[in-house]
């Protein structure tokens, strides 16, 4: 074995205290076992089965073994021999070996442990570098795609780099006595409601009351609907309420233009208290027919925008069509621009190189870095990802068929991408047939949420002047009439009156 793998295999047999570590860093270890690709002198990968014995040694038995000794019997006696694991010559050699190491005293845990990482990449990485010349000149062929050639070849990076590791903030954990200044961090946090700490609330009170939106909370956001429904009215609403808090955003779109992005935002920002007027909608700007107050109080508007007045945040708007140079500028302005919000306006209609018939899957693959790069971005500090999604016909036709009140869609109408319903933290939906479309009124409803309370489907009306999305009965009248009949009739109590059709028209 590699002299790091070594050394954390000899102490993970000689130590006490690394079943604790183990559990830290369990991620991080299985990752190397699973990719560590380097080769030994004849051309052969390099055997792990040592180093997998002692992390399936530490699952079941839930410790550290006591010796390399104990390790042996494991080996030989384990039930679940699988073959990467069982009593092989080459193992026993390894198990030998380690039992003769001198170990290097000069190593401390932290340059051992960092050292694997550092180790296992390079390897990893000089593996994909060398099958991807491979498929690029044809010697070797993509293993999904079955193709070669050069877009092949970066297909098939593309898609290997997304299974680089990058651990999630560890969790905090340990004794509660030497833990009190985190107690108190986290009191402080909820004591101070000013400080936002990386919290950003969506601008619906229905669902900001039940759910947490966060760089490291609810952070990987979609927003579900047919072509019409509303999708990227919605994504935009939220992504002003967002200026509002002071978010800096990175907005990507294939279907608009950022000077139609910024116009949005302007018209939307009419519905500041500050403005007690109202500037005309979308078709009379289209007749060209505006007047010089009209004039007159846009500029006003684009006067506060311009001076970060009541629309403190940062909107850098740009039109990219690939996910790669997304995560580039990115990552190269990040340290200038301090992003805390990446929108992409569809991440599933991103271009993908390589053979189309393999889109689906690499779109997928795509789909899983977004949450990973949600989690890992910024030294693990997390970056919310908000994107619609199309939904498929089934699901259309379903939620056309669904009575009022009743959820129009759920996770089933974006299954050609299953990793949405699976990496998604918060899945909203928007919905709208003909007759609502005529009266501007949409429904809204969370469709999914890893953490929270289920908020409760809200039909609202869509401005046409500013594009703005306002309650039909605000939620705080909703609660004054709900606690007047709890007060009148407490039997009526246990009605659930949001969900009332009755009520929501």
């Amino acid at each position: 074995m590699p002299a790091y793998l070594t050394e954390t295999a000899y102490r993970m047999c000689t130590r006490e205290d690394m079943y604790s570590l183990y559990l830290q860093n369990k991620a991080m270890y299985e990752w190397v076992a699973m990719n560590w690709q380097e080769f030994d002198k004849d051309g052969e990968t390099i055997n792990k089965g040592t180093f997998k014995a002692i992390l399936r040694f530490m699952n079941d038995m839930k410790a550290a073994p006591k010796s390399i000794d104990a390790l042996h019997q494991f080996i030989l006696h384990n039930p679940k021999q699988v073959a990467e694991f069982e009593k092989t010559e080459i193992l026993e050699e390894e198990i030998a070996s380690l039992k003769e190491y001198d170990p290097e005293p000069t190593w401390d845990d932290g340059i051992v442990f960092a050292g694997l990482m550092t180790k296992a990449r390079m390897a990893w990485t000089e593996a994909i570098l060398q099958q991807t010349r491979l498929i690029n000149s044809g010697a070797a062929k993509d293993t999904t795609s079955k193709e070669t050639g050069t877009n092949a070849a970066i297909q098939y990076m593309r898609t290997a780099l997304t299974k680089d590791f990058r651990p999630e903030a560890p969790a905090v954990a340990g004794m509660l006595h030497e833990n009190i200044p985190t107690v108190l961090a986290g009191l402080d946090e909820k004591l101070n409601p000013a400080e936002t700490t990386g919290k950003f609330p969506l601008g619906f009170s229905h669902i900001d009351s039940k759910v947490v939106v966060g760089k490291q909370n609810l952070r990987y956001i979609g927003i579900v609907g047919m072509s019409g429904d509303g999708k990227t009215t919605l994504t935009n609403a939220i992504v002003y309420n967002w200026l509002k808090q002071g978010a800096h955003i990175l907005y990507c779109s294939t279907e608009h233009t950022p000077q139609e992005i910024w116009e949005f935002m302007c018209f939307l920002h009419q519905d500041h208290p500050d403005y007690p007027f109202t500037l005309p909608g979308l078709k009379v700007r289209e007749q060209r027919n505006v007047s010089p107050p009209d004039r007159y109080h846009m500029n006003k508007i684009l006067a506060d925008i311009m001076h970060r007045k009541n629309l403190p945040g940062l909107l850098d708007c740009q039109q990219f069509r690939d996910w790669e140079e997304i995560k580039d500028y990115l990552q190269t302005n990040h340290k200038r621009n301090k992003y805390d919000i990446l929108v992409v306006d569809y991440l599933g209609r991103l271009d993908v190189p390589g053979d189309q018939k393999f889109r689906d899957q690499a779109v997928g693959a795509m789909i899983h870095d977004g949450q990973k790069l949600t989690r890992t971005f910024d030294e693990n500090r997390g970056i919310i990802l908000l994107s619609p999604i199309q939904v498929n016909r089934e699901g259309h036709k379903a939620a056309m068929k669904a009575e009022e009140g009743e959820a129009r869609y759920n996770l089933n109408a974006i299954s050609q991408n299953s990793e949405y319903q699976n990496d998604l933290d918060l899945c909203l939906s928007v919905w709208s047939d003909d007759d609502m479309k005529m009266e501007n009124k949409v429904e809204i409803q969370v469709i999914k949420r890893r953490k929270g309370k289920q908020p409760g489907i809200e039909r609202m009306t869509l401005n046409p002047n500013s594009g703005a999305f306002e309650y039909v009965v605000p939620p705080e009248t909703k609660q004054m009439w709900e606690r007047t009949v709890e007060d009148v009739m407490p039997e009526a109590s246990t009605t659930d009156i949001s969900s009332s059709a009755e009520w929501s028209t």
